[in-house]
């Protein structure tokens, strides 16, 4: 029995994946095969990080030869699984994120708005049921319709959808206008079914509070309607020496709830910050120029003074002055930055002509930087680990980019050294083949480097034919393509052969031993 279940598992999902290739009535049996193998392998990774760490931890525990390398494989193993499932450092998703707003968790069954019209939950024609949006907040009951909680725009439309007829839709237009926040918060107030969390958009009032606090009377209402008041009243301060342009009165066209302390040098904001904010808050400390072409010829004469210019980057200063002169006045860094990136594409930048151009995007790094400090500082994060862990600057991406790829680099740096040695000792001429080999791999070996180019490279058109790189390539190209595909068409066969054994239960080696 031990052996006759993974043999009958093995037949039929390989079966099934045979099955899916080659009919289209079976692709969906491909699929959830596909899933099952999934969930099977990412147990097996598991098993085998525990074997991984059991045979490791017995060598360093019976101190056995090279267990200090056993030592350093297992605390590298549990940090990088750590950064990585953690996601430590990690920022999340942008595009899962609600900025501006504060949650607090207040369960569906906890929640004590529900809006009811009259009239019976209809049938769909295809039997579906209702749509993801709101099948936890619609129930029904005979000859009328619920709803628990706040129904937005979508959910509104996903419901008309869900059946065309007109009963329904008057049905559904009853409940939309019931199922809405009251007037002070209308347009910031939201209830999430799916999280089960009551959200609210910027910095609370105290009027919106009560508001809010009438709906109901119940302790967890009262509760959750209080700390998400609370939430939205965090202030939060960072270190930054404000521009001089950057006034009271310009903070506040920006956002009421921003502000400057010029004693303590703090930028401070109140409540949560949008992304609108941020970008308007970064570019209102940023020195803005009118740009003309003027401007352009002077940034041009000053990159000619630190290194040469080609024809195309000076049509793209000229290019990308006109465009900015058109918009009229415009961020500096920004500018300079945007001139950078034309530049970049047109053609190469020295050390000194980069320094030159970027200096004032540099110069008001500080600046964006605080900004952005602030900016995290007051968000609260919806989804904790709905970012990438291996996201640009998390300890996971340093430990890959600058201990893992280094690593790596030099073990196939010092294997190069490995291979050129055994080449030296297996490359005899003994016999006409190996003379061939030998010839072979030094034209290929050339014809990949500078020096093939160097040395025949000089051979004119007529005689092209007989350059190195030529040679090379068509080595690569006509007899190692027809070599590749042989060998290919004689491991697809052994793949087919092998397979079959496998699936009618003749090859158990993946089994391991026959006995038992």
């Amino acid at each position: 029995m031990k052996r006759t279940i993974p043999l009958f598992i093995t037949a039929i999902g390989g079966f099934v994946l045979v099955l899916a290739v080659f009919s289209p009535y079976t692709e969906s049996w491909g699929e959830e095969a596909a899933i099952w193998f999934d969930i099977l392998a990412a147990i097996a990774f598991v098993l085998g990080g525990g074997n991984l760490l059991k045979m490791h931890l017995k060598k360093i525990s019976d101190r056995q030869a090279g267990w200090g390398y056993s030592a350093v494989t297992v605390v590298s193993f549990m940090v990088m699984l750590y950064v990585g499932l953690v996601k430590w450092g990690s920022p999340p998703a942008a595009n899962q994120e609600h900025y501006g707003e504060v949650f607090v968790p207040l369960k569906l069954d906890e929640l004590p708005l529900a809006y009811s019209a009259e009239g019976d939950l209809p049938t769909p024609p295809s039997e579906e049921p209702l749509p993801a949006s709101v099948r936890r907040q619609v129930s029904s009951s005979p000859g009328l319709v619920r709803f628990t909680g706040w129904m937005d725009a979508s959910q509104r439309r996903a419901l008309r959808e869900y059946h065309p007829g007109r009963a329904w839709h008057a049905v559904v237009e009853r409940l939309y206008e019931q199922a809405q926040p009251p007037e002070p918060v209308r347009e910031r107030a939201k209830y999430y079914a799916d999280q089960e969390v009551l959200a609210y958009q910027g910095r609370m009032t105290a009027e919106a509070r009560d508001a809010l606090l009438a709906l109901a009377h119940t302790p967890a209402w009262h509760r959750a309607v209080t700390q998400l008041y609370e939430a939205s009243q965090r202030e939060a301060r960072v270190q930054v020496q404000a521009p001089a342009r950057l006034t009271p009165e310009l903070l506040a066209g920006i956002s009421p709830d921003l502000a400057y302390d010029p004693g303590q040098g703090q930028l401070v904001c109140r409540g949560p910050m949008t992304l609108d904010v941020r970008r308007r808050l970064i570019e209102a400390g940023l020195p803005a120029i009118q740009w003309d072409v003027a401007r352009g010829e002077e940034l041009a004469a000053g990159l000619a003074e630190r290194g040469p210019l080609s024809t195309a980057q000076r049509q793209a200063i000229e290019a990308v002055s006109r465009r900015l002169a058109a918009l009229g006045q415009t961020s500096e860094a920004e500018a300079v930055l945007e001139l950078f990136r034309e530049l970049a594409v047109a053609g190469p930048l020295s050390t000194q002509q980069r320094d030159f151009l970027l200096a004032p995007y540099r110069a008001s790094f500080p600046w964006r930087a605080a900004v952005d400090r602030l900016f995290l500082a007051v968000h609260q994060q919806k989804y904790r680990w709905s970012g990438d862990y291996r996201a640009e600057g998390t300890p996971f991406w340093w430990l890959y980019e600058y201990a893992m790829k280094p690593l790596t680099a030099t073990m196939f740096a010092m294997l190069a050294f490995y291979v050129a040695s055994a080449a030296f000792r297996a490359f005899r001429a003994k016999n006409v083949e190996a003379t061939l080999l030998l010839a072979t791999a030094f034209i290929i070996l050339l014809g990949r480097t500078f020096a093939g180019q160097l040395l025949t490279g000089w051979l004119p058109d007529w005689l092209g034919w007989l350059r190195i790189d030529r040679i090379s390539a068509e080595i690569m190209s006509v007899y190692n393509t027809a070599g590749t595909r042989a060998i290919m068409i004689g491991i697809a066969l052994g793949i087919a052969s092998t397979s079959l054994k496998v699936l009618l239960g003749i090859d158990r080696s993946y089994l391991g031993s026959d006995r038992e």
